[in-house]
């Protein structure tokens, strides 16, 4: 069930366009038994807007999480809520910027990201969205975990090369190729964003744009360091920062946020 009922609100001395794209992947249902504490479902929330201060998220007017700053998500353990139809609003400090209804489902894991479009190097107003994913990621063998690729860099397509380091010399399937996807914002799609089984273990990360092979310059390639996945975990895994820049707050890094 898809619900996009949100509406902005002004903030005052601000003139920023904010919009709003909720996406819930599975039809509302609540408990009518007679124990409602099982009347629940679980979420995490994740600040990737950027230029935007901490961030509370209210829920039925309760604050479910608070003072969450840009780059950060709460991950596991989720915080339960009550699986319904639900009054939502993002804050920044005390004032209201998103503001609507969304639906949980009894017993379902959701994720909730905050956005927005804004470019590197720039000042100019940017639209605020959020997006609401359910966390239904598959059985996982004794081998293998869940990964979901999000990319918050609105620049280009952007994908990932992962190789696995417990071969000095990697093997064929060691290797596992994200293909590019657009930034979050230019894709609303929720098909789009699925969980992806890898082998458990420490991998090499390397962004890269138009093609998984290096060229002669390795000006696609943006390395990124070294994640160790836990045969324990499933993980949302943000690609987060600007393409251009190697350093600071915005620097392009991934972010895996485990979920279990």
């Amino acid at each position: 069930m898809i619900l996009n009922k949100f509406s902005s609100v002004s903030l005052s001395g601000r003139l920023k366009t904010l919009s709003l794209q909720i996406i819930v992947l599975s039809l509302f249902s609540c408990n009518k038994t007679a124990d409602i504490t099982a009347n629940k479902a679980f979420v995490s929330f994740t600040h990737v807007a950027y230029q935007v201060g901490p961030l509370t998220l209210r829920i039925n007017d309760l604050d479910v999480f608070t003072a969450i700053p840009f780059d950060s998500a709460t991950g596991h353990p989720y915080a339960s809520v009550t699986s319904q139809v639900s009054n939502t609003s993002i804050l920044e400090s005390s004032d209201t910027f998103l503001s609507g209804f969304s639906s949980f489902r009894q017993g379902a894991h959701y994720s909730i990201y905050v956005y927005d479009t804004i470019e590197a190097g720039t000042l100019e107003a940017s639209s605020k969205s959020m997006i609401i994913l359910q966390d239904n990621p598959p059985l996982n063998s004794d081998t293998t975990i869940s990964i979901r690729y999000m990319n918050f860099s609105p620049s280009s397509q952007i994908g990932l090369l992962l190789i696995n380091n417990r071969h000095a010399i990697p093997i064929s399937y060691d290797t596992v190729i994200i293909q590019p996807i657009d930034f979050v914002g230019a894709n609303i799609n929720p098909a789009s964003y699925v969980f992806m089984p890898i082998l458990a273990g420490t991998y090499s990360i390397t962004a890269f744009i138009d093609s998984s092979r290096p060229a002669p310059d390795n000006s696609n390639f943006r390395p990124l360091g070294n994640f160790t996945f836990s045969i324990s975990s499933n993980y949302n895994f943000n690609l987060v920062g600007f393409g251009n820049d190697t350093a600071g707050q915005y620097k392009l890094q991934l972010k895996p946020v485990a979920l279990n």
